[in-house]
């Protein structure tokens, strides 16, 4: 079978949805599958189709990596002539996933994003325009809140959640129970600058404790933080598997936590903002702070930092959660998704 996976975003760039993207392709090549992934500066290569240079825009509270050039057009159609399948990842992000829909093929859209404002306005009084773009599809979504976003569509989806290698997380290296690690693009939802914010406090009662920030942003001089910026996936599993304590003080605008599943893969006690999608990928194996409460996370960090017992149960409890999270479960949920739309189209 031949599977075309679309991401309107940059592969050049990370993020969740075009981590999701290569995940994807590349288990189902290892499953013997002709997979490619289609996008703006996916390269070359056997596995890629380079749908064109992209421009940073601001997409869903954030900015994103998307390719608007009419060109984009030609070459996702020339992608996936040939697909048994098209894939397409965040269907309402111009301009490769538009390209992709309404080709004639079977064809499964992925709903990412907890969206704004402005989109949930127009799932409610545009639906006839947007399942007119969508087509004939098969939805799925990453989340429950996902789900709900695009329920104004009246559309029938199947929650499959994103994935993550959870054995490539389990590192070999000593554990430091009393340090923190974030990894996070700095962008004000990610909540980077309130965990800095929150650091000073916490500092004051545990002095020997450290946090380590994973990723770009400023780096301002604030005693027991080690700023690594942008790394490696090697390295950043390292260190998560090195911390004790993993954080995710996001401010909104998440449907899912795949950094959230990775610090439960490698092991960590999770400090998460008390997001309803980060509640429903912890399932109760997290502590939670009030969203945006910089004393309520200080307040949350000092308890795990201080307390081994309930640190240990955390993390025991979370590093038994993720495993449903891991792309040896859901794979086969696309894999099966994809032969029953690719058998209804033929039959």
């Amino acid at each position: 079978m031949k599977v075309a996976v679309i991401s309107p975003y940059a592969l050049n760039v990370p993020g969740g949805v075009q981590q999701q993207v290569l995940g994807l392709v590349e288990h189902l090549r290892r499953q013997g599958q002709e997979a490619i992934a289609v996008a703006p500066a996916a390269g070359s290569g056997a596995d890629r189709a380079d749908a064109g240079r992209s421009l940073m825009f601001p997409v869903n509270r954030s900015r994103a990596p998307i390719a608007l050039s009419p060109m984009v057009v030609r070459r996702v159609r020339a992608a996936v002539a040939g697909a048994d399948v098209v894939h397409v990842h965040e269907p309402m992000v111009p301009l490769a996933g538009w390209a992709a829909l309404r080709t004639g093929r079977p064809t499964v859209v992925t709903f990412h994003a907890d969206p704004s404002p402005m989109f949930r306005a127009a799932y409610r009084w545009g639906r006839s325009a947007v399942r007119l773009l969508l087509g004939d599809v098969v939805a799925t979504a990453v989340s429950r809140t996902a789900r709900r976003a695009v329920e104004p569509l009246g559309l029938d989806v199947t929650e499959i959640p994103n994935a993550v290698d959870v054995s490539s997380f389990r590192v070999e290296t000593p554990r430091d129970p009393r340090r923190l690690a974030f990894v996070g693009r700095p962008d004000p939802r990610k909540g980077r600058d309130l965990l800095l914010s929150a650091w000073p406090a916490v500092r004051s009662e545990i002095p020997d404790a450290r946090l380590v920030m994973v990723g770009g942003g400023d780096s301002p001089p604030i005693e027991g933080v080690d700023y690594l910026g942008r790394v490696s996936e090697a390295e950043k599993r390292s260190v998560l598997a090195g911390s004790g304590v993993f954080c995710a003080p996001n401010r909104g605008g998440e449907s899912f936590g795949i950094t959230v599943a990775e610090g439960m893969a490698a092991g960590c006690a999770v400090v998460a903002s008390d997001l309803a999608a980060f509640e429903d990928v912890l399932g109760g194996t997290g502590l939670l702070f009030r969203n945006g409460d910089p004393a309520g996370l200080a307040g949350a960090l000092k308890a795990v930092l201080a307390d081994p017992a309930l640190r240990e149960r955390l993390a025991k409890g979370s590093s038994a959660r993720v495993e449903r999270y891991d792309w040896g479960q859901v794979i086969s949920r696309y894999t099966d998704l994809y032969r029953m739309v690719a058998g209804a189209q033929a039959g």
